[in-house]
């Protein structure tokens, strides 16, 4: 059985800058006070948002010294009587960052039950695109028969989920992603139709694929300057979704455009949802899972050493990767 240790090893972020500020050392371990829980890690999820914790773009106010990271994966080692039983298998939401570390502490209410059969790397990686893909597509996109969605940076962690939700739900899926590789790596996810990310043709494009009538629900982890031609190509009645930013650049809105077409915009970040809906993100944790195994949902998994994460972030920032990463500890 694990044990409590009295160093971990983590990252301190004392500066922001490139990958190589990132830089694994020892520090004691904390110990969990009233209504937390102490989990050994196996894995780490790496996101885009943790390259902009990183560079200090994620929050204005972000102070240093951080420990980056908000998901992980491992098994519990001390927590409170009515919390998760030591030794168990868990997902740990990180709400506030924490995450690079092979121990960490949480409250027992960001910690999730690990289903039988969701190896250590796959759980980790599946919190914060998986639960962000789950709420777009069940929560916010609100579908009805026959629909059409556009997807925006389609083959990537996120993206490549949603294309699979909605094509499971019988949704037509038009896929846009950056390059003809990324946009048949889309196609194998599901999407029925596809268009590259330009913002000149995108409009044009989408009205063509739609004879003319445009997309009810747009799913977007991109923005910048893709926004106003993806609004353009959204049709009456239809459901714009902000899932991400990866462009990091503003987007213009004309409200005006909205009201005639009976439109409407919104965005959302999950904790957000948890503290609105007490029983979230737990039950779109466990959907999650569930449509893992049943194969509704066939994440694309790269796998590195812990040692490695600084690689990690590179891999992400170079806008080559698709799918997501994760990074593991080897404790034999």
């Amino acid at each position: 059985m694990l044990e409590y240790m009295e160093t971990r090893k983590l990252v301190t972020l004392t500066e922001f800058g490139a990958p190589d500020v990132m830089v694994w050392e020892e520090a004691p371990c904390p110990r969990p006070g009233p209504g937390e829980v102490l989990v050994a890690v196996d894995a780490i999820g790496v996101n885009f948002a943790d390259t902009m914790v990183r560079r200090g773009e994620y929050r204005r106010d972000q102070e240093l010294s951080f420990i980056p990271g908000f998901e992980v994966s491992g098994r519990v080692v001390e927590g409170p009587p009515d919390g998760p039983e030591v030794g168990s298998r868990v997902i740990v939401f990180m709400e506030n960052g924490g995450g690079y570390a092979d121990m960490v502490v949480a409250p027992a209410a960001n910690v999730y039950p690990v289903l039988e059969g969701i190896s250590d790397a796959l759980a980790a990686g599946l919190f914060s695109q998986g639960v962000t893909a789950w709420y777009a597509v069940h929560r916010y996109s609100h579908f009805k028969e026959g629909e059409t969605v556009l997807i925006h940076a389609a083959a990537g962690g996120l993206g490549s989920l949603c294309v699979q939700l909605c094509a499971g739900l019988g949704v037509e899926v038009i896929a846009s992603a950056s390059t003809p590789e990324k946009l048949e790596i889309a196609t194998g996810h599901g999407a029925s139709k596809t268009l590259l990310a330009n913002p000149e043709t995108l409009t044009a494009e989408v009205r063509e694929l739609t004879e003319g009538r445009g997309v009810d629900v747009i799913i977007d982890g991109v923005g910048g300057d893709l926004f106003t031609p993806s609004l353009r190509a959204l049709a009456y009645g239809g459901r714009y979704i902000v899932v991400g930013s990866a462009s990091q650049q503003p987007a213009m809105l004309d409200v005006r455009s909205l009201m005639p077409r009976d439109q409407s915009v919104c965005g959302f970040i999950v904790a957000r949802v948890a503290e609105q809906d007490p029983r979230e993100p737990a039950l779109a944790v466990e959907q999650v899972q569930q449509a893992l195994l049943s194969g509704a949902l066939r994440p694309e998994l790269a796998v590195m050493p812990a040692a490695e994460v600084a690689r990690a972030h590179e891999m992400i920032e170079s806008r080559q990767l698709t799918g997501k990463i994760v990074v593991t500890f080897d404790r034999d």
